[in-house]
């Protein structure tokens, strides 16, 4: 697999086409990126797992961004074939919320996630209901 170290200003970076090891700013978390297959036009799509857990569904093969903490990871997200959806995943406690509304290339700045050069954006309250692995 190839390591590919995630920006720590809570920028995204491209990972698809391969399987990856998905390193956190800060190096304390590894995220495995496997590679599952591709639709017929698009990215490709992958297993992702936080400690050794699956996620559900699928990470598309697209941009992945870290929370400066190295909290939270948000990406491109499909629960069935083939939809996408933005998942903030919380890899401390091991849990996801899916974004009302997808955001494709985006910054992270906890509690925010803004549309990189767009309007959509999320603001977390604390009222958001997680789903644990």
């Amino acid at each position: 697999m190839e390591e590919l170290r995630l920006p720590s200003d809570g920028t995204c970076e491209w990972a698809g086409m391969g399987s990856y090891n998905l390193i956190s700013p800060d190096s304390s978390k590894i995220i495995d990126l496997i590679y599952a297959g591709e639709p017929p036009h698009g990215d490709s799509y992958h297993v992702l797992k936080v400690n050794g857990k699956k996620v559900p569904g699928f990470a598309w093969g697209c941009l992945f961004g870290f929370s400066t903490d190295s909290r939270y990871l948000v990406f491109s997200w499909m629960e069935k074939l083939f939809e996408r959806k933005t998942m903030v995943l919380d890899c401390n406690q091991e849990k996801y919320f899916i974004l009302p509304e997808y955001i494709h290339s985006f910054i992270v700045n906890w509690p925010f996630i803004k549309e990189n050069k767009g309007e959509s954006s999320y603001v977390f309250s604390g009222s958001e209901q997680w789903l644990s692995l």
